[in-house]
Order: structure tokens, then C-alpha cells, then sequence
């Protein structure tokens, strides 16, 4: 899973989720930002980006004797497939997640380090809810709320938007109640 190990990296992960709904940016305008990421460590891993064909080239041009390289993400970059997470071992998997949750957290510290926040009028929101669902019913809930998202996905940038990003995690929890909540089914 070559794709999915060159992202086990916070730098690699920040620079594909800063050109997630962006068309283009070039190394200067990914430092702008991510401005805690040193240049010369900014350039290293683009170019790690590149060799496993995460980011392309879309356009170069000399400036001032330099050249500069815009950089888009590759056209069919997506979410790993399940058999590519299945390839993973259990530590891998746990870096992933661990590098993608401490993202999540980095992003909500950034947000509160903002002098005008207003989480109710800025629609920050996070939750969590349990619920007894079968494996069918999460599959109708997925398609359910990517059809929700698909339709703002095509969305253009406009005075009146803002950029916002939806995390989700949906994991399993232990059985502990499923017989009891059997058995009361069965009593009733």
C-alpha cells in the first residue's frame, strides 16, 4: 500500500489535505499555509508526494533564474480501498489513525487561537452518539451522507462560503448489552 504509507507522515498528510478543494498551489502558497512547516522540510516532502505519484506537476515557470512548480493533487487520489487497509498491519493502522486524529487536533487548535471565533455562528460542532445498527443500515446511513456531501463537494468559493471540513469515525463498540437487549426483544 505504497500510496497509503507515503501519507503515514503528519507533513505529507497537512500538504494533501491543504490542496483537498484547493485547484493549485505552488510551494510558496502551501508555506503560507502551513507556516509552522520549515521550507526546506516543506520541499522534501512534496517531493516524497510526487515520487509516489500523490501530487503532479501542473504547471512550472522560471522566475528570476528559479523555477517554480505549481502542484495539484493526482487526478483518482481517494480514500484507501478496503483491501489496501487490509494490507496494513495493526501498528500501521494505528500510526494512520493516530497521524489523522492528531491532524483533527491541530485543526481545532488552530480554529480556537482564532480571535473572533464563534463556535454556534461558525457551526462548530462535535458529538458522539452510540447506536445499535446492522451492517445494512450503516451502509444506507454511508450513502445517505455522501449523497449529502456531494452535492456541496462541487460548490465554488464565494463571499458567502467558507471553506469547512467533516470528520468522521465510525468504529464498532463491544457487544456488552447485545444479549440482554435480545432477550428483552424476545420477552416483549
Amino acid at each position: 500500500m505504497e500510496t497509503s504509507s507515503a501519507l503515514l507522515h503528519p507533513v505529507r498528510l497537512r500538504i494533501v489535505q491543504s490542496l483537498l478543494g484547493e485547484a493549485e498551489l505552488t510551494t510558496h502558497q502551501l508555506h503560507e499555509r502551513l507556516p509552522d512547516i520549515p521550507i526546506a522540510t516543506l520541499y522534501r516532502h512534496v517531493g516524497h508526494l510526487v515520487v509516489h505519484e500523490l501530487l503532479e506537476v501542473a504547471e512550472e515557470r522560471q522566475i528570476r533564474g528559479a523555477s517554480e512548480r505549481t502542484y495539484r493533487l493526482a487526478p483518482g487520489i481517494s480514500n484507501p480501498t478496503a483491501e489496501e487497509l487490509k494490507s496494513l498491519s495493526s501498528e500501521e493502522l494505528l500510526t494512520a489513525f493516530t497521524v489523522f486524529t492528531s491532524g483533527l487536533v491541530r485543526d481545532f487548535g488552530e480554529y480556537l487561537r482564532q480571535a473572533d471565533r464563534e463556535l454556534f455562528a461558525d457551526r462548530v460542532s462535535f458529538a458522539q452518539a452510540s447506536f445499535w445498527a446492522s451492517d445494512e443500515e450503516v451502509d444506507e446511513f454511508g450513502r445517505a451522507l455522501m449523497g449529502a456531501l456531494e452535492a456541496m463537494l462541487t460548490n465554488e468559493p464565494s463571499q458567502h462560503r467558507r471553506r469547512r471540513t467533516l470528520t468522521t469515525v465510525l468504529m464498532p463498540r463491544d457487544n456488552v448489552g447485545t444479549e440482554a437487549a435480545a432477550d428483552e426483544a424476545e420477552l416483549a
